[in-house]
């Protein structure tokens, strides 16, 4: 298996029960507090675990993991279990547009959670960790200019997990593409953790452990 130098990955995290969407919203039209269901297959939380990051990274390896409010604390064991120590935390601003789903505050932020295994790159620091930057106007695309910063700072050859199109200069793997690569996915399904249970998760996503269980699953990748 090719090993990369950086690794984007945005993984299809799994929801439940959404909230009254406002009118600009993709769910609009719906129930209010029912299951929605998402426009593209999920994945629990040990499905990401089990996702073969070890065995992609090379030795020295920046891993860039896009991510929610409701998944954030969640995704710092995920990247510890790949054995990757957790840099920064980079945050996506949205203009707001009204009140869609959420608790007493509507969501208008994402955030990439960005790894490290071995050395940093020798390259020009970014004075920022944050961007306000225009929404794709579709579902769970991500604005192509977040790749642009990290290609300033992490080497070749870099992967895109969950693609959703080519990138000139990339590797890519999705559902939605032609992957360059073929990643198995091991079976968790009796290990499901959608509650989550991050001290069980950190230990279940050690590489240790992924690498004793057998079997695949199909992948039920986004998009």
């Amino acid at each position: 298996m090719q090993k990369y130098r950086t690794i984007v990955a945005d993984p299809p995290w799994r929801y439940g029960k959404w909230g009254k969407a406002s009118q600009n919203s993709i769910f609009a039209n719906s129930p209010h507090n029912v299951d929605i269901a998402l426009p593209y297959p999920s994945m629990s939380l040990a499905e990401i675990a089990a996702l073969p990051i070890p065995d992609l990274a090379d030795v020295d390896c920046e891993l860039y993991v896009w991510t929610t409010q409701k998944y954030l604390e969640h995704t710092f064991p995920l990247i510890h279990g790949w054995g990757f120590k957790v840099c920064e935390t980079l945050t996506w601003c949205k203009e707001p547009r009204g009140t869609g789903q959420g608790g007493l505050f509507t969501p208008t932020t994402e955030f990439i959670v960005h790894g490290r295994k071995g050395k940093m790159p020798l390259k020009k620091r970014i004075d920022t960790t944050w961007w306000k930057v225009a929404r794709p106007n579709v579902h769970s695309r991500k604005p192509e200019s977040f790749q642009d910063i990290i290609e300033q700072v992490s080497d070749a050859p870099r992967l895109e997990m969950f693609a959703r199109r080519f990138r000139l200069g990339w590797h890519s793997w999705g559902n939605e593409v032609e992957s360059h690569v073929e990643i198995p996915l091991r079976h968790l399904t009796p290990l499901a953790l959608d509650g989550g249970d991050s001290a069980a998760l950190q230990a279940l996503s050690t590489p240790e452990v992924l690498s004793t269980l057998q079997g695949e699953s199909t992948p039920a990748h986004r998009k």
